[in-house]
């Protein structure tokens, strides 16, 4: 039987990682603008589930909507350095 806490540590600690996996591989992949489409079909996510993402993100102010293509929304990343937009 195991101990009172070992049932409450780990699925937080495993969804955790999972999340941050997920962030970090969002934040690396909009080094140009991308579909909501293509972010999810990257990640192997269901519609609803990148969406929540992509709004935790915005929420956090770490991506943004670049512009709405009919019903296809573009989206990048926030704050990119100058380093980035270099020539």
């Amino acid at each position: 039987m195991p101990g009172p806490g070992s049932e409450t540590r780990c699925p937080t600690r495993r969804q955790k990682g999972k999340a941050e996996a997920r962030r970090r591989y969002i934040l690396e992949a909009l080094e140009r603008p991308r579909t909501q489409a293509e972010l999810r079909d990257a990640l192997g996510m269901s519609n609803s589930g990148i969406l929540h993402l992509l709004r935790r993100m915005e929420h956090d102010g770490l991506v943004r909507p670049a512009e709405r293509v009919c019903r296809t929304r573009i989206w990048e990343r926030v704050g990119k350095s100058a380093s980035g937009r270099r020539s």
